[in-house]
């Protein structure tokens, strides 16, 4: 890992990928066996897309911030459902 990312990074992306998995456990348990994101043309498969998309960029921000790396702070992210 070293060179890649810092140690920092790494512990707050963990810590978000545990977020992420309860909150599924706890509002969306059924997502992980229905798969419906994988149905050609589906809403479902619209919004996998557009959170992956949304995921992506924001992890790409989240790399090149420089202000945590100098200040040692950063704006949270949004948690997931609440806002939905």
């Amino acid at each position: 890992m070293a060179g890649m990312i810092d140690e920092k990074k790494y512990e707050r992306i963990m810590q978000r990928i545990a977020q992420l998995g309860i909150w599924l456990e706890e509002e969306a348990p059924y997502a992980l066996a229905d798969q419906r994101h994988l149905d050609p043309h589906t809403p479902e498969q619209a919004y996998w897309h557009l959170g992956y998309h949304r995921g992506l960029s924001d992890m790409l921000s989240f790399l090149k911030d420089r202000t945590e790396d100098s200040e040692g702070t950063a704006s949270p992210s949004h948690v997931a459902g609440q806002d939905e």
